[in-house]
């Protein structure tokens, strides 16, 4: 909330006198103190009363509009039916063509698939008609709404003009950044923008440059989890009397064992993600689950298949080495529990 007041200076009695109207005083119901700035100069125009909210440029720039209009994004930010209920806060008729006659009454006009806030009688004239208008409406309706909920997850004020670092730190954690554009992507990593080949070129002269999207999908993929799970608490074999096992297998997984320190201590990375043998786990030419692995280097690996007592009795057992990696994988969050899109 923010308002543009007159101020009555009364110097004799030492006070400032504002005077927002009957219509704003609820406004100032169980506020104790109030921020006093002095007036900008855009501001100079306006009248006195409530200021409307801060515009959010990024809602309006090119660069955004097939991220912010993305399906999968409107889905991170809370979905249509989230969009319809944002929208239905505003006030007054969106359609500002034509006749000046609108309802006191609103409703919203599902227009392709996205919402417009009009009066009854402007969404009862245009229900069936596709125009220029109305397409750039619905558009604007939902990058706005889409930089609202990046704005609102951060707890920012409606006075905090939302920052391109910002959108993209909030795609990151809503798991689309990998939509964001090439240009937007290399302003997040610091890069020039990308040239325009004019003319002929030959191939020795083409300078291959790592794609931006590449490199923010790198990135994004050291801070993310390795692997998230689901429970079933009622699996179809367990109410079988002798159930089928199926080995579970997860690739993602042990590629990332592969990229740990050797758990034999010898400060080598690991090349091998070696598969625990004996203790009752595997089968006569079978690898026990995937889970079930250690980070090895190639030689060390090598020594444990030649004489597994031997390296127990150098190393300590298996099983003990399989312990401390799983802690450090869920302590880490390499495997975390998995959640629905769009919960905290």
């Amino acid at each position: 909330m923010r308002m543009l007041l007159t101020s009555y200076l009364q110097r004799d009695l030492g006070v400032v006198l504002l005077r927002p109207g009957s219509g704003l005083l609820h406004y100032f119901s169980g506020r104790a103190r109030l921020l006093i700035a002095p007036e900008p100069e855009e501001y100079k125009p306006l009248p006195s009363g409530l200021l409307p909210a801060v515009n959010q440029h990024l809602s309006a720039d090119p660069r955004l509009s097939s991220f912010l209009l993305h399906e999968r994004v409107i889905a991170a930010a809370g979905g249509i039916s989230s969009l319809r209920e944002w929208l239905m806060r505003g006030r007054g008729c969106q359609w500002a063509h034509g006749d000046d006659y609108h309802h006191d009454q609103m409703d919203t006009l599902d227009y392709g698939g996205r919402p417009i806030r009009l009066c009854w009688y402007h969404e009862h004239r245009l229900r069936e008609q596709s125009l220029p208008e109305l397409d750039a409406l619905a558009a604007q309706n939902v990058a706005e709404w889409v930089i609202y909920r990046a704005r609102t997850h951060f707890r920012f004020g409606e006075e905090h003009q939302l920052s391109l670092p910002e959108l993209c730190w909030w795609a990151v954690l809503a798991d689309v950044s990998d939509l964001l554009p090439d240009a937007v992507a290399r302003v997040s990593l610091r890069l020039p923008p990308a040239p325009l080949p004019a003319g002929t070129r030959r191939e020795a002269d083409i300078v291959w440059d790592k794609d931006p999207q590449a490199i923010i999908n790198a990135y994004v993929d050291k801070v993310k989890p390795v692997l998230t799970v689901e429970v079933d608490p009622e699996p179809a074999a367990g109410f079988m009397l002798r159930p089928k096992l199926t080995r579970w297998t997860c690739e993602n997984y042990t590629r990332w064992i592969k990229t740990q320190p050797c758990c034999c201590g010898c400060g080598m990375p690991a090349d091998d993600p070696h598969h625990i043998i004996d203790h009752g786990l595997g089968g006569t030419g079978t690898k026990p689950h995937d889970i079930f692995t250690l980070p090895l280097t190639r030689a060390c690996h090598t020594r444990l298949h030649d004489d597994v007592a031997a390296w127990e009795a150098k190393h300590g057992s298996q099983l003990f080495h399989l312990v401390r990696t799983l802690d450090r994988v869920f302590g880490i969050g390499v495997i975390s529990t998995a959640k629905k899109r769009g919960e905290n």
